[in-house]
């Protein structure tokens, strides 16, 4: 941790990091070990995760707990999500490892990937969009988050994220059609 306070310059945005090192890193860890399923690459992501929350240390707010978690799990949710993209073992890892399962997805072409390969290709989609869309769709979609939850998350309206999910489905739905004809 001592490494981590030494990138911070001011007392109060070092007392938020200990607060949060403290009594999250085994939330994120467990996080990371989820999806990665190698301790080392979720100490990794952690670690990454860590190095950005410093960058932004100022703007989080300690006063609401579940928002905090909520924040900090996606945090990791992301870096570890980013390390399979980057890894070549990304195709070892079974896809519903990272996708829930549970996730209905409305959309007919959504509703239509059958196949592992469609799967991961509409991943792939997904991934190639602007984050101003592929960000409030990945946390629709595949982390179950409301559009008031992911409102909050990314401190945007929930009309814009319910636009920016919209478009965001659409273009991937756009792109795959194209790719399937």
């Amino acid at each position: 941790m001592i490494f981590y306070l030494s990138l911070i310059d001011n007392q109060e945005d070092k007392d938020k990091f200990e607060y949060i090192y403290t009594n999250y890193k085994y939330t994120m860890l467990y996080e990371a070990k989820h999806i990665l399923k190698d301790e080392h690459m979720a100490e990794d992501a952690v670690h990454e995760s860590f190095i950005k929350i410093i960058q932004i240390i100022s703007k989080i707010s300690l006063e609401n707990c579940n928002k905090l978690r909520r924040f900090l799990v996606l945090i990791v949710r992301h870096k570890s999500i980013d390390m399979i993209r980057k890894n070549e073992k990304a195709k070892n890892v079974p896809i519903d490892d990272i996708l829930d399962t549970n996730v209905e997805l409305s959309d007919d072409v959504l509703d239509n990937v059958m196949s592992i390969q469609g799967v991961r290709r509409l991943m792939e989609i997904i991934a190639e969009l602007d984050d101003i869309y592929r960000i409030p769709l990945e946390l629709s979609i595949l982390y179950r988050y409301s559009h008031k939850e992911i409102s909050e998350i990314l401190d945007l309206s929930e009309n814009l994220i319910r636009i920016r999910v919209f478009r965001a489905r659409q273009q991937v739905k756009k792109k795959y059609e194209r790719e399937n004809e």
